[in-house]
């Protein structure tokens, strides 16, 4: 194991035992001073930001930029003790958003494609909460730490894949066609195998590829395709709902797919552009881009 991967490990399994009022403070000093000297993924973030708003982020952006991602990580490890009232409490939608997640996921079923932002672990126990029960797919990183992230989503009413699993995508269809809601992080391109897309940025597009999974589940189990991201509103999150993303008229499969496919991208940079620092994108996206 690398000492990287052993201090990330360290670091989760410490931030599930330590009370939030403790970590908070904590969390906003070393924010600050991680702003001032930001390390090589910091300066990714940096970098990625500033090839879609034109802006590179300076420390206070930064500072808040570590902020969200040390306030999703602790909560994620959190959710297990939280009350449904709490939950339900913290997450936040307009009322037209709210309706028509609730209305697609009941019929005719809804996949969802969420970028890495907020606390997207927080809004799956929303919806597991809301008679919408999550089925989603992790990446298998170290073994113990895979283990400590499905333990807490699964307690919470999560059905959690790992992405090296066999047939992973066939029984995510079929958990769609059985009322599951599927979730699934699509803004970064771990295979290397995903479609083309243009990033719409400030000074033109930025190109890059995401997977087809959502689009390819939405397709094949029948369901309704939508972006769902999440930012931070004060003490609350506030969840935003795409309008349905749907595919050209008449298109054969592999178009539709990569029709959606940029469809999620547009509601994905739309989003990122308004709430940058809550995008926890620390690693490349972007071809050429790198920090």
């Amino acid at each position: 194991m690398r000492r990287s991967d052993r201090v990330r490990q360290a670091f989760l399994t410490t931030a599930a035992r330590i009370p939030w009022p403790v970590w908070m403070p904590a969390a906003a000093l070393a924010s600050v001073a991680m702003a001032v000297l930001p390390a090589r993924p910091l300066r990714q973030w940096q970098a990625n930001v500033a090839a879609l708003t034109g802006d590179r982020p300076g420390r206070l952006h930064t500072a808040r930029a570590v902020w969200s991602w040390a306030r999703n990580t602790v909560e994620s490890m959190h959710l297990g003790s939280w009350s449904r009232e709490r939950i339900d409490d913290y997450a936040i939608f307009s009322t037209e958003d709210e309706h028509r997640l609730r209305s697609l996921a009941a019929d005719p079923g809804a996949v969802i494609g969420l970028p890495h932002m907020g606390s997207w672990d927080l809004a799956g126990a929303w919806a597991c909460g809301a008679g919408m029960p999550v089925s989603t797919v992790a990446e298998q990183l170290l073994a113990p730490e895979f283990a400590l992230f499905r333990r807490v989503r699964e307690n919470l009413g999560f059905i959690v894949h790992g992405h090296r699993e066999a047939s992973v995508t066939s029984a995510l269809v079929d958990e769609s066609r059985q009322g599951r809601l599927v979730c699934l992080m699509a803004d970064r391109d771990f295979s290397r195998r995903g479609v083309p897309v243009v990033w719409p940025g400030a000074t033109g597009g930025v190109t890059a590829t995401m997977p087809t999974g959502p689009a390819t589940i939405a397709l094949r189990a029948g369901a309704v395709l939508l972006g769902v991201a999440c930012h931070y509103q004060g003490r609350r999150m506030r969840l935003v709902v795409s309008q349905p993303i749907t595919p050209p008229e008449g298109a054969d499969h592999e178009t539709a797919v990569a029709a959606m496919t940029q469809g999620l991208c547009d509601f994905f940079a739309d989003q990122v552009r308004r709430h940058p620092h809550d995008w926890h994108m620390l690693q490349p996206i972007f071809p050429g881009v790198r920090a």
